[in-house]
C-alpha cells in the first residue's frame, strides 16, 4: 500500500446533527466498514436498519451522568490516539484487547444555536460540549493515520474519497479535515469564552481570538485580485438574520462596507425622529440631511455632492415608495437601503439588472459590535467603536459670542456626522443638512478647503444668488493653527465645533473671537483612520 493511505475497517460515529448519516451509515456498512456509536446516535443507526457496536461494550462501561461522560475512557481515544507505525504501541493496545478506529465521525452539541435562542444558564451548560470535542482533537493530532469529520457537508467528499481508493483515505485529505476540525474547536472554545467573559474582561487576558462562522465566500474583495469571504459575527448573526434582508442582487465587499457606513450614520440620526438619508461613496459620506420627508431627505443629501453621488450608496431610516425610487433611478446607485420599499417601488427598482436592494429594519446599533479589529504589522489593532452617546454636558462654548439654540443644534448634527468621515476630517453644513465634505487630507487647512469648495459648488446649483448655505463647520481633532479659521471666516462659518487641546488653543479661540465665530469645545478627538 502507497505511503500515506490507510484502510477505514473501524469508525466511531458520535453526532448532535443527524443529516445524512442514515445514508453515510449505510454506505460506510458496504464498504464492511465496522460501526461504533454512542447514546443517541447509535439508537438512530439501530432503527434504520444498520448494525452498531455501542460503546460501552468497548469500554465496559455505562455512560454515566446523564449522558455527560461516555466516551472520555481510554479503550476510546487508544484505539484513535495510538501510533500505528510504534511496535509498543500497537502490542499495548492489543494488551488492552482494543482495536483501531480509522475514522471518527463526530459534531458537537449546538452551543452557538442554544446562545442565541436566550435559553436559561443550566441549557447553555449542558450545551458546552467536552467528549466531542476530545474526540474531534484526538482524531485530528493523528491524522496521519485517522480521519476526521466534524461537518455533515462534509461526507460527500469523504464518500468520494472511500470510494476513489478503495475504501482508503490519503496523508492530505486527513491533515485537511483535521485542521478543519481544530477550526471548530477554536471557533466553539471562543463562543464558550464570549458567555463567560465580557469584551472588556476578553481584553485583559493574555491570548484572544477573533472570527465568526463563513457566511459565504464573496467574489473578490476591495479589488478583483483579493480573495474575501464575509463571516458572522457570534451574538449578532441572530440579529442579522431577523432585522436584515437583501431582497435583491448580492453585496460585494465594498457593499457590505459602504453598507455598514451608512447604517452606523442613520443610527447617529435616529435622535431626530426625523427622516434621514446618507449617501456613501467609499467608505465616506458625500450626503447627509434630515427633513420632515424622505424625500426632502434625499434631495438634500444628493445636493451636497452630485458627482460623488454616481455609483454610490442610498441609505434611508423610511419606507422607499415610487417617487423616491423613481428619483434616487435617476442617477446611477449601487445599493440602495431603506427599512422597507412599497411593492411599486421594489418592482420599480429590482428591474435595474446590477442594482442591490436592502432592508434594514432597526437603525439603533442592534447590527454592530462594541469592538473594532484592524491587523497591521505583527498583530491587530483592537478598540473600542465610537459610537458612544454624545456627552452634549462635557461641550464647553469657548468665544465671546455664543451660538443660538438652532447654531448649536446644528453643530451637534455636523459633530455626529464628522466622526464617520476619514480625517483628516472637516464637514460643514446648515438646518441639520451637509453641505460639504472634506475627507481624508494629510493637513487640516486643506480639509477645510476641500468642505468649503464643495459647499461653494452647491451654493451655485441654488436660486435666488442665497450669499452663504454653510454657517456651521466641525472637524474631527483640534485646529493646531488659526489659518483655518480665518479661511471659514472668508466663507461665511459663524460656529464651529471642534475637540480642542491643541497648545496654540487660545490663539485660535482669539482668532474666532475677532472674527464674532462662535466656538464650542467637546473635549472629545474622532479620528477615523
Amino acid at each position: 500500500m502507497k505511503s500515506g493511505i490507510k484502510p477505514i475497517r473501524r469508525a466511531l460515529l458520535s453526532v448532535t446533527d443527524k443529516t445524512n448519516l442514515k445514508d453515510l451509515g449505510k454506505f460506510l456498512e458496504g464498504l464492511g466498514v465496522e460501526l461504533v456509536s454512542t447514546g443517541g446516535t447509535a439508537r438512530y443507526l439501530k432503527k434504520v436498519g444498520l448494525k452498531v457496536k455501542e460503546v460501552s461494550d468497548l469500554t465496559g462501561f455505562p455512560e454515566i451522568l446523564n449522558g455527560r461522560v461516555k466516551t472520555l475512557h481510554p479503550k476510546v481515544h487508544a484505539p484513535i490516539l495510538f501510533d500505528r507505525d510504534d511496535a509498543a504501541s500497537i502490542k499495548e493496545l492489543r494488551k488492552m484487547g482494543s482495536q483501531a478506529i480509522d475514522l471518527v465521525v463526530v459534531n458537537l452539541y449546538p452551543f452557538e444555536t442554544i446562545l442565541n435562542s436566550r435559553a436559561p444558564r443550566k441549557d447553555i451548560i449542558d450545551n458546552i460540549d467536552i467528549g466531542g470535542v476530545a474526540l474531534m482533537r484526538a482524531a485530528a493530532k493523528n491524522f496521519d493515520h485517522v480521519m476526521v469529520i466534524s461537518d455533515p457537508s462534509d461526507y460527500i467528499e469523504l464518500k468520494k474519497e472511500l470510494a476513489n481508493f478503495q475504501g482508503c483515505t490519503r496523508q492530505k485529505t486527513r491533515k485537511f479535515f483535521a485542521g478543519k476540525a481544530f477550526s471548530q474547536t477554536s471557533y466553539y472554545d471562543h463562543l464558550i469564552t464570549g458567555w463567560f467573559l465580557s469584551k472588556k474582561q476578553v481584553s485583559h487576558t493574555k491570548s484572544r481570538l477573533f472570527g465568526g462562522s463563513s457566511r459565504e465566500i464573496l467574489k473578490y474583495g476591495e479589488n478583483p485580485h483579493q480573495d474575501a469571504s464575509y463571516l458572522n459575527s457570534p451574538g449578532l448573526e441572530r440579529k442579522a438574520k431577523y432585522l436584515v434582508k437583501i431582497l435583491h442582487g448580492a453585496l460585494s465587499y465594498n457593499n457590505l462596507a459602504d453598507t455598514t457606513a451608512a447604517y452606523k450614520i442613520l443610527c447617529e440620526l435616529e435622535d431626530y425622529n426625523k427622516s434621514s438619508c446618507v449617501i456613501i461613496k467609499h467608505g465616506n459620506p458625500c450626503g447627509v440631511a434630515i427633513d420632515n420627508k424622505i424625500l426632502g431627505a434625499y434631495k438634500k443629501s444628493f445636493e451636497t455632492d452630485p458627482i460623488s453621488a454616481f455609483g454610490g450608496i442610498v441609505a434611508v431610516n423610511q419606507k422607499v415608495d415610487e417617487k423616491l425610487a423613481k428619483r434616487i433611478l435617476s442617477v446611477f446607485t449601487e445599493v440602495i437601503i431603506a427599512k422597507s420599499f412599497s411593492p411599486e417601488a421594489f418592482k420599480m427598482l429590482s428591474l435595474k439588472k446590477n442594482i442591490k436592494i436592502v432592508e434594514i429594519k432597526s437603525f439603533d446599533r442592534t447590527l454592530l459590535d462594541t469592538e473594532e479589529v484592524r491587523s497591521v504589522i505583527g498583530g491587530y489593532l483592537v478598540q473600542e467603536t465610537s459610537l458612544s452617546k454624545l456627552n452634549e454636558e462635557e461641550f464647553k462654548v469657548v468665544t465671546k459670542r455664543k451660538p443660538s439654540k438652532k447654531e448649536f443644534d446644528n453643530l451637534v448634527f455636523l459633530w455626529k456626522i464628522v466622526k464617520h468621515v476619514k480625517s483628516n476630517a472637516i464637514v460643514v453644513g446648515k438646518n441639520l443638512c451637509i453641505t460639504g465634505i472634506g475627507a481624508g487630507q494629510t493637513n487640516r487647512v486643506g480639509s477645510v478647503r476641500l468642505a468649503i469648495e464643495n459647499s461653494k459648488r452647491l451654493e451655485k446649483n441654488y436660486a435666488n444668488n442665497i450669499k452663504t448655505i454653510s454657517n456651521g463647520m466641525a472637524s474631527d481633532a483640534f485646529f493646531p493653527f488659526p489659518d483655518s479659521i480665518k479661511m471659514a471666516s472668508r466663507k461665511g462659518i459663524s460656529c464651529i465645533i471642534q475637540p480642542g487641546g491643541s497648545i496654540k488653543d487660545l490663539d485660535v479661540i482669539k482668532e474666532a473671537d475677532k472674527l464674532n465665530i462662535s466656538m464650542i469645545f467637546t473635549k472629545r478627538r474622532l479620528f477615523s483612520h
